[in-house]
């Protein structure tokens, strides 16, 4: 089916974003580690490793979707049949749905490109008019406007999205792409 296939191609994608994040990640943490210990802090660091973290968290999350990796406390699952564990995993599959969607709104209500298209792309004319300041507010330390690192929202959601539905679609057809799986695992 064409969603799960644009899914499964999702995945990879963020895969190698993850991986990259991480990396990234480390790097950061590592040459913070290495310019205290001579004691000249770069501060930038810091805040660029709380970002890269963030990153990380919501990219894992949506990989996490797709491969129906999640917690869970299994006693329902393991009591219940296999027709009403897959019931079950149906309903999971549609709140998650439901929920990324309704985020997606969310954002879209939060960034407002129908409001900043209207006011010209003034930043300032649209915070303005709207009493939104997402497109004002700098980082602390590397000088960066705010709503750049909290792009991997809606970029995270419509991912979860993505999954949520091709899970979903996948669940209804009876066809398991991903095996169930209840606790974390690794990134594969």
């Amino acid at each position: 089916m064409f969603i799960s296939r644009m899914s499964d191609s999702l995945l990879k994608l963020e895969s190698a974003a993850l991986k990259f994040l991480m990396a990234s990640l480390l790097g950061l943490i590592l040459l913070n580690v290495v310019t205290r210990s001579f004691s000249y802090a770069l501060y930038w660091v810091d805040e660029s490793a709380i970002y890269c973290m963030i990153w990380v968290v919501f990219t894992g999350a949506s990989v996490a979707i797709r491969k129906r990796h999640r917690i869970a406390v299994t006693l329902i699952f393991d009591t219940v049949s296999p027709k009403t564990r897959h019931f079950l995993n149906i309903v999971i599959d549609g709140i998650i749905l439901c929920f990324s969607a309704f985020m997606l709104w969310l954002i879209w209500s939060w960034y407002d490109p129908v409001g900043l298209t209207n006011s010209g792309f003034d930043f300032e004319a649209f915070s303005a008019d709207s009493f939104n300041f997402i497109y004002d507010e700098p980082t602390n330390t590397i000088g960066l406007k705010k709503f750049w690192i909290w792009l991997i929202l809606p970029l995270s959601f419509t991912t979860i999205f993505i999954h949520a539905l091709a899970n979903l679609t996948d669940s209804l057809a009876n066809r398991e792409t991903m095996p169930d799986r209840t606790t974390t695992g690794g990134i594969d």
